[in-house]
């Protein structure tokens, strides 16, 4: 098999497929990428449910997830009698799921697995330091589905970002949304040092610095809530640790002064890409704390609903618009 993924990721040691839309075919690159990386022990997990055939919200077909022997998976005991890989249970997690505890399976076998994995992002460091403990070389997770599910991929390393006609049947709004996405990854830790020191160290949900780090007076309202439209008018720093929204952009937008606002990292930042190009227009800055990679995007051109792009076309127009690299995932182009 070409390598076209491997290469891509290189040597991180968790890589998350995420989606920007269900079916976008981030299962199929995850699939791709075990395929190439035949050589490593891997552990495998997902943040949502993966490997059943008929996707049970949308009544689509979805593709199943092969492991080889000596692969380690996690999910839901309840998923057990679904997998007909021969299995030894490796560690219990302590996670619980409407499916039962999430445990660390190894495969003494070839075979199916269906994954229904931890939901939040924080669950899934422990998770991964369990996969290493085990002795799997690299971690791959099958991870969200959906614009404003990124917060939940638990992304770490580097992460294979997955687009396609199921978005949109415009080609043309497709690739923007996906180059929105792909801007907000490329979002880098502040220049300053004083600055990027006191985000490491904050641990509020909002605070407000100066350029150079120091801490400033936040004005707040009767609720102890910011006010926003209160901020001093000269050059300082916002951190937001939880979601950063439309409705908050568009507030410092119309503050008509220079601020530079602070996410936890690019997967927090909801906010569309209209809102925030008005925001960048009216002289904002968007810093993270923790920075993030897009190894490779993978264009889907096929829908689950019925319609398509033509291939080559979409590959070309991605290509044009994106500075990282465009792979096909579809296994028909393949």
């Amino acid at each position: 098999m070409k390598k076209i993924l491997a290469p891509l990721v290189g040597n991180a040691p968790m890589v998350t497929a995420i989606g920007l839309c269900k079916n976008a075919g981030k299962t199929t690159a995850l699939r791709r990428l075990m395929a190439e990386l035949e050589d490593e022990c891997l552990g495998l997990t997902s943040v949502g449910r993966d490997g059943e055939a008929t996707d049970l919200v949308t009544g689509t077909e979805k593709p199943d997830l092969y492991i080889k022997r000596g692969d380690l998976f996690a999910t839901a005991r309840g998923m057990m009698s679904l997998c007909d890989v021969t299995l030894e249970a490796a560690a219990l997690t302590g996670v619980m799921t409407p499916l039962g505890e999430v445990a660390v399976f190894r495969a003494l076998s070839d075979g199916y697995i269906q994954l229904a994995g931890p939901s939040a992002a924080g669950q899934l460091k422990p998770l991964c330091a369990s996969f290493n403990a085990l002795g799997a070389d690299r971690v791959l997770i099958d991870g969200a589905a959906g614009r404003k599910s990124l917060a939940g991929a638990g992304v770490e390393g580097t992460a294979l970002l997955c687009t396609g006609a199921s978005l949109d049947r415009n080609m043309d709004l497709v690739v923007a949304e996906t180059a929105h996405i792909c801007r907000l990854f490329a979002s880098r830790r502040p220049a300053s040092p004083g600055l990027a020191a006191a985000l490491d160290g904050c641990e509020e949900r909002f605070a407000l610095f100066g350029p150079g780090g120091e801490l400033w007076e936040l004005p707040l309202d009767e609720n102890g809530l910011p006010r926003w439209n209160k901020l001093p008018r000269e050059k300082c720093a916002l951190w937001v640790a939880g979601g950063v929204t439309d409705p908050l952009l568009k507030t410092l937008a119309r503050r008509g002064a220079p601020i530079t606002l602070a996410a936890a990292d690019a997967t927090h930042v909801l906010a569309g890409r209209n809102v925030l190009e008005l925001f960048t227009r009216a002289g904002g800055e968007l810093v993270v704390r923790r920075e993030l990679s897009i190894a490779a995007v993978g264009a889907n051109p096929w829908s689950a609903y019925g319609w398509h792009f033509q291939p080559r076309e979409f590959e070309e127009a991605l290509r044009q618009t994106l500075t990282v690299p465009v792979v096909n995932v579809n296994e028909k182009e393949d």
